[in-house]
């Protein structure tokens, strides 16, 4: 028997083919009566960057630009994820029950995926993969390999091409 899947958690990288997984999650979820737990994860500046940032800033300057850029793009992102899902669904946010939580994250993104589906108790694990059309489309992202090889919990690829002619994958028009 397979267990009932009440809350999926919905990871996105907010990239082109963000809309057709999307799609394809709300439409799962309202078949299973589930909620979304959408999550965006934003990873932190990489070392090069920290450091030519703390070279041409004294250090207090430094810490608040790493400060005040997190804080800014997080929330900025949040609304931006908001809005999407608003549109998408016609609905504010307040006014569904196909979604539950939007968060926005810093982190290493495999980490934060895991720690957030324990955190909601998530039944499964949406990720969207964008395979290509090219000689490499077997290739998995990093982070979806990671998540996969990793979680305790079951975990959905979605794959969406290029070539998509899909009724799902359709954009918007």
């Amino acid at each position: 028997m397979i267990p009932p899947v009440k809350t999926i958690l919905y990871t996105t990288a907010l990239g082109s083919h963000t809309r057709p997984v999307f799609r394809f999650t709300v439409g799962l979820a309202k078949q299973l009566g589930a909620r979304i737990v959408l999550l965006h994860v934003v990873e932190p500046l990489s070392n090069s960057v920290r450091f030519l940032i703390d070279s041409y800033l004294k250090p207090d300057a430094a810490r608040e630009l790493h400060r005040q850029a997190s804080e800014g793009i997080l929330e900025k992102i949040h609304k931006r994820m908001e809005a999407f899902c608003e549109e998408e669904l016609g609905t504010t946010l307040q006014e569904t029950e196909v979604i539950g939580e939007v968060r926005v994250v810093s982190g290493m993104a495999c980490e934060v995926i895991l720690f957030e589906a324990d955190r909601v108790n998530a039944d499964l694990i949406i990720i969207g993969t964008h395979t290509g059309s090219g000689k490499r489309a077997d290739l998995l992202g990093s982070t979806s390999r990671r998540v996969t090889l990793t979680s305790k919990r079951p975990v959905l690829l979605v794959p969406v091409t290029d070539t998509d002619d899909t009724e799902w994958a359709k954009p918007l028009i």
